[in-house]
C-alpha cells in the first residue's frame, strides 16, 4: 500500500520565491520614499524649532535677534551686541549636502542681506525658507505674526 506523502513540488517553490521577489521589488521604492520623506520633514522641524527659538528669545529677553545665513550655515544671535555681554549665538548644524536660502518677501532693498529679524514684540519679517539636501527639497513661506510655516512646494529625490 503507498503512503501519502504531502509536499510542494520544485515548480510551486519557484512560483512562490518568484512571486515574493516581484512583491519585494515593488515595496522597496515605496519605503526608500518614505524614508526621503522623514528626512524632509525632519530637515523642515529643526529649522523650526531653531526659528522658534529666535522668536522666544527676542520676546523673553525683550530684544531683537536674527538668524544670519553664511556659507557655514545659519546662525541665532542678538541684532545688537552690548559691551561686556556674553556670545548667546547658537548655530544650526547642516548635514553634508544641506543648505537653507532665505527670501525676503517684504525687504525694500533689492538686493536684502542674507537674515531674517525678530523683534521683541514677537513679530519677525515674513520670509521664503528654500532647503535642498540630499533628500529632496522644499519651500516654505513663515507668517510674520506667528512665525508658523505654509509649504509652498517639498520634493523628495
Amino acid at each position: 500500500m503507498p503512503t501519502s506523502r504531502a509536499a510542494f513540488t520544485l515548480l510551486e517553490i519557484c512560483l512562490t520565491l518568484c512571486i515574493g521577489m516581484v512583491l519585494i521589488m515593488l515595496a522597496v521604492p515605496s519605503v526608500a520614499g518614505l524614508l526621503a520623506e522623514q528626512h524632509l520633514h525632519d530637515s523642515y522641524d529643526r529649522f523650526e524649532q531653531f526659528a522658534n527659538r529666535g522668536r522666544i528669545r527676542s520676546l523673553k529677553e525683550q530684544k531683537a535677534y536674527h538668524l544670519l545665513w553664511d556659507k557655514g550655515g545659519v546662525t541665532l544671535e542678538p541684532v545688537v551686541h552690548l559691551k561686556g555681554e556674553a556670545n548667546t549665538a547658537e548655530r544650526l548644524p547642516l548635514a553634508k549636502g544641506e543648505s537653507y536660502q532665505v527670501e525676503r518677501v517684504a525687504a525694500l532693498a533689492k538686493i536684502a542681506p542674507a537674515e531674517w529679524t525678530f523683534w521683541p514684540n514677537g513679530t519677525c519679517e515674513p520670509v521664503i525658507i528654500s532647503y535642498h539636501g540630499p533628500f529632496g527639497s522644499w519651500r516654505v513661506s513663515f507668517d510674520a505674526l506667528s512665525t508658523h510655516g505654509d509649504f509652498l512646494q517639498s520634493e523628495t529625490l
